[in-house]
């Protein structure tokens, strides 16, 4: 049974006649109807009677109806309305006064009469002795009676008072038109007839009655907010009746914009029931959903400042500064909690025979499960489907306990890259310092030009230092949403020398991603990039780099341009670290969702009466541990999704529909509350046609399939160093050296798509007592790799070391590939799979030197790295 008193509240209220029935139903208090959006059905006005009646909503559109306040009675008083939105468009509110009732009509008038003559009679007399006799009367002559007129007409009674209409919003597109004009009085009555027949000549009608007095006029009160003002007054009205509404909407809107959140994913069409009212002009742009979302878990959080929910979820989807006025990090995640960019071992067939193993039983429990849900007559049927509610149920928290275990081992990993970042990017500025050092003591320094500015190396490692250094102290950060982007603090930006400064410097480009990364989650971005900071651009300055080196320079700047890219690395380990705590995070809040469901499931099989409450609880019990079950099988596919686009370049986000699984909350309001039609036969259609978009995920197997099954070839990237070289007294003093390769220049000009296989090296004159040793290989976190149309694609993905042996003797030419694995069933490299351009380095652990290692007869280093590649 519905409860006598509590509010409506949806994303989108519709008037409609349904509507009204609601509005008018017996109530203790106003009625409130509340949402993102109020609108009206084509024709249908929303009629207030009775119940005084509240609107409250981002949006009020009125162009397809009106609010008919208007009295329902003659003489009535009009009715009472509150509208409180942020926009009104053609708002129209009529709370009239009735008019006053008729008066009665006047009584008509009587005929008169003619004269006439009475003959005598006989009259018996008895006298006071008791003697009786006869006495004669004669005949008298009697005139006649004149005609009366009619009465005047009763005077009419008096016209209702206005309503009242209290119209509160920021902004209206067409001028609001209210009214609470009072009722007019009603007309007097008619004045009775004439009398009419013989003797009536000269009777007239009686005069009308007066008309009655008018009412008094209602209230009108408008009154336009700024926002501030507006978000104050929002909750003292939600709450004015004594129930919190406020804490009715604020999880509502939260759920709408998890919802929205699901949807957020540009490659997927937009669902037709949100069509018609992303935009005003009609034109739906599924990119809106991210900034929907976003405005829900703002708007929640007005109303609930401390929910912790809404807090997440904000924070995942657009970032945060952990204190005021600090830089902006994490953010950017999917509603899985997961970026987009997320690296993952590109195990396809591990990730996609989970899900699909997976798939079938939730599948068929849902199926089974809404089945004798709809089909359930007594207290045993539900204690059977409560039975297997809650094996689901504890089955789907098993799911998120183990998803949860997942994001915390991730979180320590990010929590050590981040540190392992930092080491290296200490060691670079060591470097970078003693090359300063080295380079004023030449007689004629290196030096650099870029365009008409020349400076000297010291310059220009300096600048490179000081960025450096400014990243713990959050003076440099990575634009949340923005990843390729630094801020820089002016203070550190001012200090460099010219040429540093044209080498660091963004451009307007770079400010506009910034603004099209924040617009697209409804945020402005001048709160990310307010106070005095410099945009800096990554992979612009890599570019320029290149353009300022020449013969003489370039140790210098490959040295340069290594802080460069750490600096960067380390803010993105940074960034990492941040969105591996929020994974962290959306993994606790989903197990607890889970053990939610799972004790609403157990309390259903101690129900002792079967009831239509019973059985709707039941059915979005149902729907909760699904959806619950669907989370946990999206991040399974989320991982293949993520496998292939590692593998093939290819944008995925078409064959993967974050909204599987999941119906819009004003469905299930609707079914729950029994409006709008939502019977448990739409609702199981709607489920159905939701998970059926899980199906869309066979296109990822296609996709991986077809890249395959083009003829993938072989080949080495050969690299030798000699004494001559750096990495050789790098080595021998640092017990390492780094080196980059360059998917243009190192990678033949036919070798397109060059992915990482394997491996070699050889320390040529070195020795150890056991003729091999173990090294450690890392890849820095930029992989790259040049396409069939020449471009060259970037992506950022996890820093990956793995260790491998190295010989003391040349490579022969037939080593290789042996039993690496191929290049669809990654198991021993690290970073298999992945573009082969890069910096790359080699670590010798101490451990070796300690058993033997001697590399003083070292004349040469030998490096081996095998790919594969698709022909041009």
């Amino acid at each position: 049974m519905l409860p006598d008193y509590f509010p409506y509240i949806r994303d989108t209220v519709t008037i409609t006649e349904e509507l009204n029935e609601f509005c008018t139903r017996p109530s203790n208090g106003p009625v409130f109807l509340i949402g993102r959006v109020v609108t009206h059905k084509v024709g249908c006005n929303l009629r207030v009677t009775a119940n005084r009646v509240v609107i409250v909503a981002d949006v009020y559109d009125g162009t397809n109806g009106m609010i008919d306040a208007s009295a329902s009675s003659r003489a009535g008083p009009g009715g009472s309305v509150i509208v409180m939105c942020r926009r009104s468009i053609n708002a129209r509110v009529d709370a009239s006064g009735g008019t006053g009732t008729a008066g009665a009509a006047g009584a008509g008038g009587s005929p008169g009469t003619g004269d006439y003559h009475s003959d005598g009679y006989s009259e018996t007399v008895t006298d006071a002795d008791g003697t009786t006799y006869e006495v004669w009367h004669d005949g008298v002559d009697i005139p006649g009676t004149l005609p009366t007129n009619g009465d005047q007409g009763g005077p009419g009674g008096p016209g209702g008072n206005g309503g009242s209409i209290w119209f509160t919003s920021i902004e209206d597109a067409t001028p609001p038109d209210l009214s609470a004009a009072c009722g007019a009085g009603g007309p007097g009555g008619p004045g009775g007839a004439a009398a009419e027949g013989p003797f009536s000549q000269g009777s007239v009608e009686g005069d009308p009655g007066v008309h009655g007095p008018g009412g008094a006029d209602g209230q009108v009160n408008v009154t336009t907010l700024e926002e501030a003002d507006y978000v104050a007054g929002l909750r003292p009205l939600l709450d004015s009746t004594g129930p919190s509404f406020a804490n009715y909407w604020a999880p509502y809107r939260i759920a709408t914009g998890e919802h929205f959140y699901h949807l957020y994913n540009s490659g997927v069409p937009d669902p037709a029931e949100y069509l018609h009212h992303l935009d005003d002009s009609g034109v739906p742009d599924h990119a809106k959903y991210g900034a929907l979302a976003a405005i829900e878990f703002k708007r929640a959080l007005e109303l609930q400042p401390d929910n912790a929910n809404a807090i997440r979820l904000q924070r995942q989807l657009v970032g945060f500064a952990p204190a005021p006025g600090a830089v902006w990090v994490g953010g950017g995640a999917n509603a899985l909690g997961l970026p987009p960019d997320m690296d993952v071992v590109p195990n396809f067939d591990k990730y996609i025979d989970a899900f699909t193993s997976s798939l079938t039983p939730v599948l068929q429990f849902l199926e089974i499960g809404l089945s004798e849900i709809n089909t359930g007559k007594g207290v045993g049927d539900l204690a059977e489907i409560a039975g297997q509610l809650s094996l689901q149920a504890a089955a789907a928290r098993g799911d998120a306990e183990s998803t949860l275990g997942i994001a915390k081992t991730e979180q320590t990993q990010a929590d050590s890259d981040l540190a392992y970042a930092q080491t290296q990017l200490d060691q670079a500025t060591t470097a970078i310092s003693k090359a300063i050092v080295e380079a004023q003591q030449q007689p004629h320094p290196p030096s650099f030009s870029f365009g008409e500015i020349v400076a000297t190396v010291a310059e220009v490692g300096g600048a490179i230092l000081s960025v450096a250094a400014a990243v713990p102290t959050a003076g440099a950060s990575l634009v949340a949403l923005a990843p390729n982007l630094m801020l820089l603090a002016d203070t550190v930006f001012d200090s460099a020398a010219p040429i540093a400064q044209a080498l660091l410097r963004g451009d307007d480009a770079d400010l506009a991603k910034i603004n099209a990364a924040y617009n697209a989650v409804d945020q402005d971005a001048s709160a990310v990039t307010s106070g005095a900071h410099t945009i800096v651009n990554f992979v612009t300055v890599a570019q320029r780099l290149v353009e300022v080196t020449t013969a003489q320079n370039s140790p210098h700047v490959a040295l340069i341009r290594r802080g460069t890219e750490l600096t960067h690395e380390l803010l993105l380990a940074r960034n990492r670290a941040v969105l591996a705590r929020q994974r962290v995070d959306a993994g606790t809040a989903r197990l607890a969702s889970a053990q939610n469901v799972a004790a609403q499931a157990d309390a259903l099989k101690h129900k002792q009466e079967l009831d239509a409450e019973a059985l709707k609880q039941a059915g979005l019990t149902a729907i909760s541990t699904a959806q619950s079950k669907a989370d946990a099988l999206l991040g399974l596919a989320f991982r293949a999704k993520r496998s292939v686009e590692i593998y093939t370049l290819k944008n995925e986000d078409a064959h993967f529909p974050l909204d599987a699984g999941r119906i819009c909350p004003d469905l299930s309001a609707d079914y729950y509350y029994e409006m709008n039609e939502i019977d448990d036969i739409r609702l199981a259609s709607e489920l159905t046609s939701s998970w059926e978009k899980i199906l869309t995920l066979v296109n990822l197997k296609t996709d991986y399939i077809d890249y395959f099954d083009q003829p993938l070839n072989p080949d080495w990237i050969r690299r030798s160093f000699s004494p001559s070289d750096p990495q050789v007294a790098e080595l021998k003093s640092l017990h390492r050296f780094t080196f980059t390769i360059d998917p243009v220049a190192d990678v033949p000009a036919d070798h397109f798509d060059a992915k990482i296989k394997s491996i070699r090296l050889a320390l040529i004159g070195a020795s150890h007592p056991e003729g091999e040793i173990s090294y450690d290989v890392r890849h820095d976190g930029k992989y790259q790799q040049r396409r069939a149309d020449n471009s060259v694609t970037t992506q950022w993905l996890l820093p990956k070391v793995a260790t491998r042996f190295a010989k003391m003797t040349p490579l022969l030419p037939d080593e290789g590939f042996g039993d690496d694995p191929p290049l669809d069933a990654p198991k021993s490299l690290a970073f298999w799979g992945r573009g082969v351009g890069g910096s790359w380095q080699v670590t010798i652990p101490q451990q070796q030197f300690d058993t033997g290692l001697n590399l003083n007869g070292l004349t040469r280093i030998q490096v081996w790295i095998g790919y594969q590649f698709l022909h041009g």
